[in-house]
């Protein structure tokens, strides 16, 4: 059986796969040495997390 190379759609879905990892990965080292960043993002993920306290503190506590 004769294998054939990856097609010119494969290449550029795996391009674009690339560069998305290497922004991604970039960025979180960005916030990750950034101390401004990262108060920035545990005030939003503390923010978040007391929404989803309250949201399931509604839910569970709620008279039937």
């Amino acid at each position: 059986m004769t294998s054939r190379g990856p097609t010119f759609r494969w290449n550029v879905l795996a391009f674009v796969a690339m560069v998305a990892l290497v922004l991604f990965i970039t960025t979180a080292l960005l916030v990750l040495l950034d101390p401004r960043s990262q108060a920035w993002w545990g005030d939003r993920f503390s923010e978040l997390g007391t929404f989803v306290r309250a949201l399931v503190d509604a839910v569970v506590n709620r008279p039937s």
